[in-house]
């Protein structure tokens, strides 16, 4: 398992270093450039490969989705 310094966050805030926070829609395209890479792969044969990345695909729409509701609860009270 990588620690976070490893992965590019810091420890205390568990943002990137040196970055901005990224924005629900720059997620969002990220998230749609990568299901073209998996239909790609998935027409190359490559399966295996694109199941794998569909199902993180899978896992970060939920974490999106997550953040979502929290800030717009955040928002409502």
């Amino acid at each position: 398992m990588w620690s976070a310094e490893q992965m590019g966050y810091s420890e205390s805030k568990q943002q990137p270093i040196g970055k901005a926070a990224a924005t629900a829609t720059e997620i969002e395209r990220a998230i749609q450039a990568l299901n073209k890479m998996a239909e790609r792969l998935w027409g190359d044969g490559r399966e295996v490969e694109a199941k794998a990345l569909l199902d993180a695909l899978d896992a970060l729409n939920r974490a999106l989705n997550r953040i979502r509701i929290g800030e717009s609860r955040r928002v409502l009270h």
